[in-house]
């Protein structure tokens, strides 16, 4: 693989980093050490009791009056917490006190980081990096370098899927298991843990993490507990104020029957996010979709002549003679590629590489975000529990996207009069290769709007509680449902086009990120463009185009869990899960030419301006253009209607993408806790092992010859998956952890679907794969922590994950009827397959190209993963308010990407291939805070860098080896001052220095893909409690 290092910010070396933090850390032990010994309880006998006030096993000291106030007897995670170094403290005793590795934010430091959701707040773990969506807010996380689908999510015990929508170029809508954090707002939350190895108490189904979100219950709080907040949020891009509300309730009653708790909590927010910048949506060959137009007198002619067209050896069609210019023609033409190796004989062209639809963009979403938690509490007795938690969240968003663009470079001649309609007039290469600068005759312009409606809802309900029946042997059990639904019933594209401008050009020249783009027409006039029918010769005078799309992920479990303590040192557990995930998806598209306009009614009576545009994008970005008023349109022509009264609007029904996935998982384990005292070392952890049956059925229908019929696929596999954790706690603090086990990742949901893409013309299959096998994996983890101070710590650990197998998409020869598909998808335009005349080009037995997913050999995934954690406790007067929270990670892996089945240069069918770093993995990553924190005033900044990392794999193929998102930083900042006891107020600064977010193509060429920016933005709040 080439390197990436120019792809984007350097990380801080590790080195630098994990010296810096060793210095603190020895520094403040040396301080702290009388501190240390004067309130330091003495190890528990049982490691896995909550962590106790250490005022009950020393002799009053002064010192002794400065610690917290004995918590009440109720759950070890209870939150009850007066500040930011309070929670960090109540955070590392949770990592203390855990068998496995697992990291923590609690309550107050997901209040008073400056986070604009759930994801954001997840960002600050160790080893978690963000994936940041449309309008720059995070979205989903990637942990220890694996992507999102690999990682769980339970809320309140628990699995939830939670799906939104996005661009095209950022996957459009989550179709997979993936969870879109930014459905949430961080205030629902009271603690967030990320649970990295493996137990056989845990159910299965991750292979990055399990992450475990709670929301919060009365018991949580020491009595009646009322908080509200209010904030304002402004952006400088979007120049918007708009507002944020919190609120939570809580409170707890001693009753002739228990204890008593009720909680409710609420958020609420609406926000204009803008983003703006420039796309290509691909980097094509100058000989891909029939080419350009050649120059008078070339051979041979380019495009041949066409008289439908008006196309000769003068013309490249009516009105666009060839141009003369045989030095750009060559300069171009004269560029070959040989794909990797793959091809002998490279065509001409094919090493010049332009934008598919080189344009501008601007995508403005209008969101509104609520969330409602609600918690009942019964404690009846001291060895009773009962809990109710639920849950709710809505996610609106209504997404204007607005692009100014060229259309010809991504058309052939038979589907719009394309590219090979389009001439060269003048080019330039830079020294990597990269067509940094072109000038061409015969460009269609378009103007195109676009507004997506869509919201997600999020349902659940989780009825626990459990029951110790003696001193030894208690029970507990959870059942509950989530239910996420997302639903896009609007998503309408409407075109407005110039067709055949001279003079069209880009330029990368001055900068490699956002072109200079002429358009040859002046666009913010609406009169230079049109809208209307296709013309007789393929002329394209506007488009509209329509979708219709469902999904929803249904998460049903059921749990009995049981604890038998043998002795003081031993304690068996054993449970049963049952759990059933339902997903399902529907998408039905809707599209046609332009409609005639009535008379008198004009392309400027159904326009707008887009203006303001550019804003840190350069001074050759034009500031404003004619853009569809969709309004005005659906005022005249309602291509919203899909009925026979607008031609075009119609729903093509047999065309939908309708499938679904039912999942069925028992699942048992067993394991033994295990706490000795050896050697004046303590000794626990657990073993054991989790056997899980998982019963799949996939289903999508298929149009056969006019008629939607279901295609059905069922699997059934059985997995036994032990899980090995062992703490040894040393003198002076000194934590040494090992884990190991296996696990496994189920398939996406939408690569399972049996959908099928039949070609017969071509002798190409598309199809799902119902009978793919999960991503099993062995893992192991070791890891060293020093608590060498209150509220401190500093750790190190090393990670290597052995990942047996890997799921992507391979095309390959078969047999067609080996396949499991019907015949009669073969047949098209009356054609025969028995033998009939006309006969279909594609019988069943002949032998066609299928593209799927297949499961392919894996590879070994390494890391290393340091954390410090530093108040500045040893230093003198004001200096101890401060302190210090850093992680970095480093992540190395390999994997065999299989990018081509056929070698062109020979006649055997063999695996062409690639070994490249895993999707989504950044190699680097780190996250650096400084805090100050006194009884009134609070401030911290905080720095989160991910490295570039691999968006797809290409290998050559296609002329470029991958696409890569450039790394990234984003620094916030945020400062509270406390007016009262009970009110305080709050300035955020988010993304202070406007990161933009850079996809790349071919690591030497570099050729931008995507570029743009969302602004940087502030929040102003109050909060009140008491």
């Amino acid at each position: 693989m080439k390197s990436m290092k120019h792809m984007g910010h350097r990380a801080l070396p590790a080195a630098r980093l994990t010296s810096l933090a060793l210095a603190i850390a020895t520094l403040a032990a040396q301080a702290a050490a009388q501190e240390q010994v004067q309130n330091q309880a003495p190890r528990p006998a049982v490691q896995n009791e909550a962590p106790q006030p250490a005022v009950q096993n020393v002799a009053p000291q002064p010192a002794v009056q400065t610690q917290p106030a004995p918590q009440p007897a109720q759950d070890p995670n209870v939150v009850v917490v007066t500040g930011f170094r309070a929670s960090l403290n109540s955070a590392l005793n949770t990592k203390k006190n855990s068998d496995g590795i697992v990291d923590v934010i609690k309550a107050e430091d997901i209040a008073k980081f400056p986070d604009a959701n759930l994801a954001e707040s997840l960002q600050r773990v160790p080893g978690v990096a963000l994936a940041r969506g449309d309008g720059g807010e995070g979205k989903q996380i990637t942990v220890r370098g694996l992507n999102a689908g690999f990682t769980r999510v339970r809320i309140n015990g628990i699995e939830g899927v939670a799906a939104t929508g996005s661009s095209d170029i950022n996957g459009s809508t989550n179709r997979g298991r993936g969870f879109d954090f930014s459905v949430f707002a961080s205030e629902l939350f009271n603690s967030l843990e990320v649970r990295k190895t493996s137990e056989a108490a845990v159910e299965e189904g991750s292979l990055g993490a399990t992450v475990d979100l709670r929301t919060g219950r009365p018991f949580d709080f020491k009595g009646r507990t009322v908080s509200v907040g209010v904030q304002e949020h402004y952006n400088d891009l979007s120049k918007k104020t708009q507002p944020r509300v919190t609120a939570l309730l809580s409170d707890r009653w001693e009753t002739p029957y228990g204890k008593v708790g009720a909680l409710v909590s609420g958020a609420w927010s609406k926000r204009r996010a803008l983003e703006e910048g420039y796309e290509a949506v691909d980097l094509l060959s100058a000989n891909a979709d029939g080419g350009f137009c050649s120059p008078a007198g070339v051979a041979p002619q380019n495009p041949a002549t066409n008289a439908v067209k008006g196309i000769d050896a003068a013309n490249c069609g009516f009105g666009e003679p060839r141009t003369s210019n045989l030095a750009a023609w060559n300069d171009v033409m004269g560029r070959t590629d040989n794909n990797g190796g793959t091809i002998a004989s490279p065509a001409a062209g094919s090493g010049a590489f332009h934008p598919r639809i080189p344009r501008y963009r601007r995508s403005m979403t209008d969101y509104e975000r609520t969330g409602l938690t609600g918690a009942l509490q019964w404690k009846p007795s001291a060895d009773t529990d009962v809990n109710l938690d639920l849950m709710y969240g809505k996610f609106e968003n209504r997404r204007y996207d607005n692009y100014i663009s060229a259309i010809s470079f991504g058309r052939t001649l038979q589907t719009a009069n394309g590219k090979p309609q389009t001439s060269i007039v003048e080019s330039h290469f830079d020294g990597n290769g990269s067509w940094d600068y072109g000038k061409f005759n015969g460009v269609d312009v378009r103007s195109e709007g676009l507004l997506d409606v869509y919201t997600t809802t999020f349902k659940q309900y989780v009825f626990s509680g459990g029951h110790r029946f003696s001193d030894r042997f208690k029970v507990n059990f959870l059942h509950g449902t989530s239910n996420s639904e997302l639903d896009e019933p609007m998503r309408a594209t409407v075109q407005f086009d110039s067709p055949n401008v001279d003079g069209f050009s880009y330029d990368f020249r001055n900068d490699r990120n956002v072109p200079a783009l002429n358009f040859g027409i002046d666009v913010s006039n609406p009169n230079n463009f049109t809208f209307g029918p296709q013309e007789a010769d393929g002329t394209l005078h506007g488009q509209f185009v329509g979708r219709y799309l469902n999904t929803r992920n249904k998460l049903k479990t059921t749990e009995l869990n049981g604890a038998f303590e043998l002795n003081d040192n031993l304690t068996l557990r054993g449970g049963y899960s049952n759990r059933k995930n339902t997903w399902s998806n529907v998408e039905i598209g809707s599209g046609g030419n332009g409609l005639a306009l009535p008379a008198g009614v004009t392309v400027a009576d159904i326009s707008q301006q887009v203006s303001g545009f550019g804003k840190g994008l350069g001074a050759n970005v034009p500031s404003s253009w004619a853009a569809v008023d969709l309004d005005k349109l659906r005022a005249i022509y309602d291509i919203e209607c899909h009925c026979d009264a607008v031609p075009g609007s119609q729903y093509a029904y047999l065309t939908q993408a309708n499938r679904a996935v039912e999942e069925k998982i028992d699942a048992l384990y067993g394991m033994v806790d295990f706490n000795y005292d050896l050697f004046g070392i303590g000794w626990r952890g657990n073993v054991g092992v989790r056997g899980a049956e998982t019963k799949a059925t996939s289903m999508a229908l298929i149009n056969v010859n006019g008629r939607l019929q279901p295609n059905i696929v069922t699997k059934k596999y059985r997995d036994w998956l032990p899980a090995f954790n062992l703490t040894a706690q040393l003198p002076q603090d000194v934590y040494l952890r090992f884990s190991a086990g296996k696990t496994l990742s189920r398939p996406e949901y939408v690569d399972l679907a049996p959908s099928a893409t039949v070609s017969g013309q071509s002798g190409t299959v598309g199809i799902g794969n119902g009978d793919l096998d999960p991503i099993r994996a062995k893992t192991y983890d070791l890891q060293a922590e020093w608590y060498y101070a209150k509220n401190a710590m500093v750790s190190l650990g090393v990670f290597r994950k052995e990942i047996d197998s890997f799921i992507q998409t391979v095309s390959e020869r078969a047999v067609y009827n080996t396949l499991g598909l019907p015949n009669d998808l073969l047949v098209f335009n009356g054609c025969s397959i028995t033998g009939g005349t006309p006969g279909c080009p594609t019988s069943p037995t002949d032998s066609v190209v299928v593209s799927r997913k297949v499961n392919t050999p894996g590879g070994p995934l390494n890391g290393l993963e340091f954390n410090l954690q530093a108040p500045f406790t040893f230093l003198p007067g004001v200096w101890k308010n401060f302190g210090m929270l850093a992680n970095y990670t480093h992540v190395k892996s390999k994997i065999t990407y299989i990018t081509r089945v056929d070698n062109p240069r020979t006649e055997a069918n063999e695996q062409l291939s690639v070994r490249a770093n895993f999707t989504g993995l950044s190699p680097r990553a780190h996250n650096l805070t400084f805090f100050y924190e006194d009884e009134k005033f609070s401030a911290r900044v905080s720095k989160a860098h991910r490295s570039s990392y691999l968006l797809a794999v290409l290998g050559d193929v296609q002329g470029h080896d991958f696409t890569i998102v450039d790394g990234s930083t984003n620094i916030d900042a945020s400062i509270s001052y406390q007016l009262t006891p009970n009110l305080r107020i709050s300035l955020e600064g988010q993304n202070l220095t406007d990161e933009p977010l850079r996809y790349g193509r071919d690591t030497q060429r570099n050729d931008t893909l995507l570029y743009v920016h969302s602004g940087r933005s502030a929040v102003l709040g109050l909060s009140y409690k008491f």
